[in-house]
């Protein structure tokens, strides 16, 4: 229980906290200094506590004044730069000149002088408080001005050693000044700043201002004000700048109101934008723009220059990626618009977004590139290896290759890359090429491996790119009826395994004979060995023995001399390489030599296609150049026959160029490397310069006649100018003959044209007639390419102006989009073909179903947490009442010890007594009874706090009399009266509710609420106003009232015959004669007098300027107002408006201005020394005179929130009637923002799992009588409050029973009964308080009451209604569902489902559609049609849809859906954030109950350590083992004692003979219980000493041991504690 007087601190101690504070208060700004300066220096600084000794010799002050005066302060000015003076010699005076050049360049840059601290005070240290002070200064002017960072406030978010602190704190006390005020420093300097920047200054405030009220049009004057110095501003952009510029004003002053601490005085630059910061604003969204214009134009390299703008700090730019910039920032800026339903350009974030998609879409592409590069390279190189290396990189993006086929990739690709134009082959042909070479490969394996369904499987794979395979010839050959496949195939695997070892062994045989010929240099015995069968050796030719083995003895003697080992042999692929190697040199010798044949004729064919083919380095010839070539070759070898003659020989010896020997046969065109027998060179052998001097002789014949051919054209040209010139002789001479002739010539030709004409016109008349189809066909091709060049001339003016046309189809199509999506949202009945159009937006994306996966799965590891900590938190109340009975029977035993020292027959009753715990008295006494009435109570006042509807209901069930009470002693107390955020936000959920319950059952008419006295709101005010909104009050009005009392020359009277009165008397007082006037006169005579309306119009004039500042007091200071409430007034026009729709927004707005002015401020107003709003000193009040002016200043609010005019008795004050009247509108706007405040869920961040991530469960403090007196309440109002038997509130009631008695509840004086209670005992003991720990019994998560049924339906038929008209066209809905659908609409609502199965077969499985929706999706377009109908008619007998406007009923629904969709992703994601964040707080807590469970549970093993501790001192005090002895007895002995009550089955004469051993255990309090009959062993009983304290705690007085032995729990606990427990 809480004590009634807690401590209070002494004056001392209260001085003593204080100089703590100022000593953290001044480590923080030292912090916040060093931090900054860090931040300007690029460097590392010293320790906040070494900082002042740091600063004393100036060097890192210049270095500073460096950072922002480099002109002023250069760094070789700057006296020991690096410092190692004065870690070697100490402090120096001339690093007295650092600080005077830091002084210097502050006063350039025009910081104000007053911040200067005096060099003094930095090098001696006598004021480092000023220094540090002047750092905070020079930061905020410097940001002001851009050229620095902004210093931020650490007070309260860093930590300091207890020693730290007093360290500083003595350092504080040394100095002996005054503290400097750090938040007083923006209002020095705007008092301080000079003309120029008093210019900007105010420039800055007006555009803040301007930006505030919200009017673009005041906020562009001011923007183009040149005092502001704002540069690159564009008209159009005024809209988009005043936005801007709001949204970061309010973040601003967001991040201030959380920073500043309430006794600070703020800065008005602290919510406030700076000039650089709306230079910077007014930049972003040029950048905005210049992307946009760029991005709508195309032009990949203005975006590109657009994108590196400073103010847009864009990362990971590059300019090589312009291209993929554009293109996926058009594609964001088009899904913007889809999303949007209007084209906006894409913010910064969007922007960064994009950036990286596309340099991951760059890179990606880069890096495919470089391996598709790599793959073509290899492809050229010839390796299959590498070529395989290549094209399984997964950066290539292709399909899976096999390693084993390595070969085929290389044989297959080269050609198809020699075959590219480009020589390189593509991703994409590369792609299909692999695709099917990895089918190719794939049978191939299947073919070897004799896997016959492989097979199957891998020939009709559409990789393989094979057509016409039929599946039933497959069947058939694999269904013989002769063996099968598997048979034969296994007796060939059998014979292949036995060839495949013989053929082992014999080749490793041959390769040994081969390299032992080779040692005896015998070329036949090589041969002989390697035309061995057993070697595997192909195209072994015995003429090439001799080769053979020169060129295996050069291998392997190469191969000795790189394995260093002399006695290294070849193996099956060198000597596989060497045969190869020697085989293709013989065919080459061979061939270059066929050029020797000699002069034979017959040999003149072979000739010419041997000079075709010739592999020598001779030039290449034209067939008609071969007989020349012939011809020469003949007269050159009969020369030869001249002088040397022909010996006949056949045979040729060439010289190879490793210098072996080759012998060719003339005749044979054959060849070998043995010299033959009586080998003879032959004579007529031509050498290879013969025949090339042949061949270049034929070569320059033949070059000279190309050259007479190439000048044909020059020889023409002579022979045509020869001809031309006799020609024109000739006709120069039939001319004059014609001349001489003329007339005659002219009639000849006349009637020879016309005769021709004729004749030609008469045929073609008549071919036309003939061909007269063709004419047309003519013509009307003609026709064709005429409008065809007109159609092409005008695609090409399209083409050459397709920016425009885009711009103007996007223009139209935008506009239409934006129209039907309008439509759709706000149409009460959106068209069909609207719905239609937009039915997509409904499908799930990849991004919306990895979302929704990682919120079931985020929200089941939620739950799944939730249940964990449950469990602990169940552990550790178990381990909490197993620690308080360990506790309390160690209390318990002392007790009983005390007074009686050993158990015997005759106290053993006694013991039993005392040692049952069910005695002990009071609700928190260890027993389960009373545990469970505790545990009831916490249960029944946590749901009254989290249930408002009980209290709220309650209320009003109380007689009006104890209303005020109840809530004063009881609710408040519940709630902690609001005292952290969970509190008070229960709490204005419980004013909130029962305000609604009290206007739904008690208000009949709105003003009901201002001419009653509702008992919610009078709560609400009298809370508001005393307890958490006091404060408030005195910030909001107190300055205002303040200027008022202060001004004591001022004198209101509205009275006119109180005027009078007044005039009356100062004139007498002034003349010393009595006034003829009379004294006593009425308001009409006394206003007839030109004084007194003068002194009343001057009262008026007064009256209005102090209600102004009254006013905007209250309207300036509107964030001020308590939130609960702005929140009570938002629910208290709600809900008037909901109950009475006919009333007027005015009405309603002057019933809200009732509570928030009149009911909680006007009080305040009237009478401030009242409600603390203006301090007072002791035995000072309010004048008369100050209270009547108060009081006419709340009266003129009071008609002006109630917009009530002067009439009648106050007829003189009708000229105030326009003030109340545009006062009311101000009031108006102000309580229309009042009521205009986020729900309280986001307010105080409450929502479903905050109460399961809570770390310390809620505690309340409540006496005894309040206790009894709301469950009492509770019992005789559960009829109304409860109507529903399974009602929460009910069960719990029920588990408490009856209310108990205050003796029941506290205990005291159970010990003696008959003792009498007096009243004054029992009123002591009701005021006494207990604490409850509250605690749910209910699951906090509930399922929905909706109908599962309806719900089903309405979501299938939605969704059948989509698939139809997305289908089918229509007008309506009706018309669709009765038209037949055609074959197309069906083959298009099959593919539309197809792509539906598919995205649904990628979606995680607890996501999936319902099985009936998945059932749906698979009817035909009729069967959905008839689906709909009957669904329809099934709605609407549930009365989910409404006839007969059931159809567009259900249009409407889709409507919303589509619209409503972007706000549902927006939920989600918001939804996500909350379950992340309360999955990290479940963690913690997770962790912390973790903890507290291993703590407890090594605290009760301590504990049972302890408890034999004493016992095994004495053992080994002894110098024995510390081994417990072990207690035997007689059942006879414990039957006396009383701790053995029976045995079954065995009389009492018999006891004696049973012997009961209670062994101690290893482990703390663990006993082992052995029975023995007669000697002989029994039984064994395991027994813990925590169980037996369960049974006393359960109040089990009797336990039973070996199922036969009935024990008394008490007394074995007496027994055990006084043998074992013993202190």
């Amino acid at each position: 229980m809480r004590k009634s007087n807690s401590k209070r601190l002494t004056a001392e101690e209260m001085d003593e906290q204080r100089i703590q504070n100022v000593a953290y208060q001044y480590l923080c700004r030292l912090e916040e200094a060093k931090r900054w300066m860090e931040a300007c220096l690029h460097e590392e600084l010293p320790a906040p506590t070494e900082l002042e000794e740091g600063l004393r010799n100036g060097v890192l002050l210049a270095k500073l004044g460096h950072r922002f005066a480099p002109e002023i302060v250069p760094l070789k000015r700057i006296y020991d730069l690096n410092q190692e003076r004065y870690k070697g010699m100490g402090l120096q005076f001339r690093h007295t000149d650092n600080i005077n050049h830091w002084r210097s360049s502050m006063a350039e840059i025009g910081l104000p002088t007053i911040f200067h601290p005096e060099t003094t005070d930095v090098y001696d240290k006598k004021n480092m408080p000023r220094t540090v002070y002047c750092i905070h200064a020079l930061s905020l002017y410097l940001f002001r001005l851009g050229l620095a960072p902004q210093i931020h406030d650490l007070c309260g978010k860093v930590k300091f050693t207890e020693e730290e602190i007093n360290n500083m704190k003595r350092e504080l006390d040394k100095y002996g000044i005054q503290m400097p005020a750090f938040s007083k420093i923006g209002g020095i300097l705007a008092n301080e700043i000079s003309v120029d920047e008093a210019a900007v200054h105010a420039a800055v405030i007006a555009i803040n201002e301007a930006v505030e009220r919200g009017h673009v049009e005041v906020t562009a004057q001011a923007l183009c004000n040149p005092s502001a110095m704002l540069t690159d501003l564009q008209e159009l952009l005024m809209p988009v700048y005043q936005e801007m510029l709001r949204q970061a004003r309010t973040q601003k002053a967001a991040v201030a109101c959380t920073k500043r601490n309430g006794s600070e005085e703020k800065d008005i630059y602290e919510e406030y934008l700076t000039q650089n910061e709306i230079q910077e604003n007014i930049n972003k969204v040029n950048a905005i723009e210049q992307v946009d214009e760029a991005l709508e134009c195309g032009d990949c390299l203005a975006l590109l220059a657009a994108l590196q703008a400073p103010c847009l700090a864009l990362r990971g730019l590059q300019k090589d990626h312009g291209l993929w910039y554009l293109e996926q920032l058009v594609s964001d800026r088009e899904q913007k618009a889809l999303d949007l339903g209007c084209v906006d350009p894409l913010e910064q974030e969007e922007l960064q977004e994009g950036v990286c998609v596309a340099n991951e879409e760059a890179q990606r592409h880069m890096t495919m590139q470089k391996a598709v590069s790599s793959i073509n390279e290899a492809l050229r190189r010839g390796d299959p290896r590498q070529t395989v290396r290549a094209l399984m990189d997964p950066d290539a993006h292709l399909p899976d290759v096999y390693p084993f086929a390595s070969a085929l990739y290389q044989r297959e690709l080269v050609p198809l890359q020699q075959q590219s134009p480009q020589g390189e082959l593509q991703q994409e042909e590369l792609f299909v090429a692999v695709e099917m070479l990895s089918a190719v490969a794939l049978i191939n394996q299947a073919l070897e491996a004799g896997d016959v369904g492989a097979f199957f499987a891998t020939i009709v794979s559409p990789a393989a790119g094979l057509a016409d395979i039929e599946d039933s010839l497959l069947q058939r050959k694999a269904g013989r009826a002769l063996l099968t496949w598997n048979e034969l195939q296994g007796g060939l695997n059998s014979v292949n395994r036995t060839a495949q070892e013989e053929h082992s062994r014999t080749l490793v045989v041959a390769i040994g004979l081969i390299n032992q010929a080779l040692c005896h240099c015998d070329p036949q015995r090589t041969l002989a060995a390697l035309l061995l069968p057993s070697s595997g050796l192909e195209q072994v030719a015995p003429l090439n023995a001799r080769r053979y083995h020169d060129v295996l003895t050069r291998a392997r003697k190469q191969k000795a001399e790189m394995s260093r080992d002399p006695g290294a042999e070849l193996w099956l692929a060198d000597i596989q390489e060497g045969v190869k190697r020697a085989n293709q040199y013989t065919q080459r010798t061979l061939k270059s030599k066929a050029a020797s044949f000699p002069s034979n004729p017959h040999y003149n064919s072979v000739l010419r296609g041997f000079l075709m083919n010739v592999t020598l380095a001779f030039l290449q010839l034209a067939a008609e150049t071969d007989c020349n070539i012939w011809d020469k070759l003949q007269t050159y070898i009969s020369r030869m026959y001249w002088y040397s003659g022909d010996n006949r020989s056949p045979w040729l010896r060439i010289k190879t160029d490793d210098g072996s020997f080759y012998y060719f046969h003339l005749n044979k065109l054959e060849g070998t490397w043995e010299r033959p027998q009586g080998f003879v060179q032959s004579s007529v052998f031509l050498t290879h310069e013969e025949i090339q001097a042949v061949l270049s002789g034929v070569t320059a014949a033949h070059s000279r006649e190309v050259q007479w051919k190439a000048s044909e054209d020059l020889v023409v040209q002579l022979q045509a100018r020869t001809r031309g010139f006799l020609l024109r002789q000739t006709l120069g001479a039939r001319l004059h003959f014609l001349n001489t002739q003329l007339p005659a010539v002219t009639t000849i030709q006349s009637h020879w044209r016309r005769f021709k004409q004729q004749r030609a016109y008469r045929k073609r008349l008549e071919y036309l007639n003939q061909n007269w189809r063709a004419v047309v066909k003519i013509q009307a091709s003609v026709k064709m390419w005429i409008a065809r060049r007109k159609y092409l001339s005008r695609k090409r003016f399209f083409r050459r102006h397709v920016g425009a046309i885009i711009k103007i189809q996007a223009f139209f199509r935008a506009n239409k989009a934006r129209e039907e999506y309008r439509m759709l949202v706000h149409s009460a009945n959106p068209p069909l073909s609207v719905v239609r159009k937009f039915a997509h937006l409904l499908e799930m994306g990849d991004n919306d179903i990895r979302q929704e996966g990682e919120l079931l799965r985020i929200r089941e590891e939620v739950v799944r947490t939730i249940r964990s900590n449950r469990q602990l938190e169940t552990d550790l109340d178990i381990m909490d009442l197993k620690i308080g009975l360990l506790v309390r029977n160690r209390v318990t035993l002392q007790e009983v010890v005390s007074h009686c020292k050993k158990l015997t027959k005759k106290n053993k009753e006694q013991l039993s007594d005392m040692m049952a715990l069910e005695k002990s008295k009071g609700l928190k006494a260890l027993s389960k009874d009373k545990r469970e009435k505790l545990e009831a109570y916490q249960h029944l006042f946590y749901l009254l706090q989290t249930q408002p509807m009980y209290l709220a209901q309650l209320i009003f069930l109380m007689p009006q009399n104890k209303t005020t009470g109840f809530m004063e002693t009881v609710i408040f107390t519940l709630f902690n009266y609001g005292s952290d955020c969970r509190e008070a936000y229960l709490l204005l959920q419980l004013f909130t509710t029962a305000l609604r319950h009290e206007i739904k059952w008690k208000v009949d008419q709105p003003q009901e609420v201002v001419t009653g006295n509702p008992t919610v709101i009078k709560m609400l005010v009298s809370f508001y106003r005393h307890a958490r909104g006091q404060n408030a009050l005195k910030e909001i009005l107190g300055p205002a009232v303040r200027e008022v009392l202060q001004d004591r020359t001022l004198s209101i009277r509205t009275d006119p015959c109180e005027i009078y009165k007044s005039w009356i008397n100062q004139t007498e007082t002034q003349t010393g004669h009595k006034s003829s006037l009379p004294y006593e006169v009425s308001a009409e005579q006394a206003l007839a007098h030109p004084e007194v309306q003068r002194r009343l119009d001057i009262s008026i004039v007064n009256i209005k300027s102090l209600t102004d500042r009254v006013l905007n007091a209250i309207t300036g200071n509107l964030y001020k107002l308590p939130y609960g409430m702005r929140y009570t007034a938002k629910v208290l026009r709600d809900s008037l408006r909901a109950k009475f729709p006919q009333a007027s927004e005015d009405e309603l707005y002057k019933i809200v201005g009732n509570l928030v002015y009149y009911r909680y401020m006007n009080p305040a107003v009237v009478a401030p020394d009242g409600f603390d709003v203006v301090d007072f000193s002791a035995g000072s009040s309010l004048l008369p005179e100050q209270r009547r002016i108060l009081g006419s200043i709340a009266r003129i609010l009071q008609h002006a929130a109630a917009h009530k005019h002067f009439h009648g008795d106050s007829a003189h004050l009708r000229a105030l009637n326009d003030y109340i009247t545009l006062t009311h509108s101000k009031f108006r706007k102000f309580l229309h923002a009042a009521c205009d405040v986020p729900e309280p869920e986001e307010r105080f961040n409450i929502h479903e799992y905050s109460e399961v991530v809570i770390l310390n469960k809620p505690v309340i403090y409540i006496s005894i009588s309040e206790l009894l007196n709301t469950h009492k309440l509770l019992l005789e109002h559960q009829a109304s409050l409860c109507p529903d038997q399974s009602d929460a509130l009910l069960l719990l009631l029920r588990d408490l029973g009856k209310v108990p008695s205050i003796q029941a509840l506290v205990g005291e004086g159970a010990g003696n009964p008959a003792e009498p209670q007096t009243e004054s005992a029992l009123a002591q003991y009701s005021k006494m308080e207990v604490s409850l720990t509250l605690t749910s019994r209910f699951d906090v998560f509930s399922g929905s009451g909706d109908d599962p049924d309806a719900r089903g339906i309405l979501l299938s038929t939605k969704q059948l209604i989509i698939d139809v008209i997305r289908a089918q066209p229509g007008n309506t809905l009706s018309d669709v569902l009765r038209a037949s659908s055609s074959q197309d609409q069906e083959v298009q609502h099959g593919w539309m489902m197809h792509r539906r199965a598919q995205r649904d077969a990628r979606t995680p499985e607890k996501m999936k559609r319902n099985q009936s929706i998945v059932a749906d999706g698979n009817l035909s377009l009729e069967e959905k049609k008839r689906k709909i109908q009957r669904s329809l008619r099934r709605l609407e007998s549930l009365g989910v849809l409404t006839p007969p406007d059931s159809e567009t009923q259900i249009l409407q629904l889709i409507a919303k859906d589509i619209s409503h969709q972007r706000l549902y992703r927006q939920r989600r994601q918001a939804e996500l954030v909350k379950l992340r964040q309360t999955l990290s707080s479940l963690h913690c807590k997770s962790s912390f109950h973790s903890e507290q469970v291993d703590f407890y549970s090594q605290y009760i093993t301590t504990c049972l350590e302890n408890l034999t501790v004493s016992g095994k001192k004495a053992a080994e005090s002894k110098g024995k083992k510390s081994k417990q002895p072990t207690l035997t007895y007689t059942a006879a002995r414990l039957h006396e004692k009383g701790v053995l009550l029976e045995i079954e089955d065995l009389p009492v004469t018999q006891f004696k003979n049973v012997i009961f051993d209670i062994v101690p255990c290893e482990e703390g309090g663990t006993f082992q219980v052995k029975a023995r009959f007669m000697g002989v062993d029994m039984e064994k009983f395991p027994l813990k000493y925590q169980d037996l304290l369960q049974l006393q705690y359960e109040g089990v007085a009797v336990m039973k041991m070996f199922d036969k032995a009935k024990v008394n729990v008490n007394l074995l606990i007496f027994l055990l504690n006084k043998k074992f427990f013993k202190k």
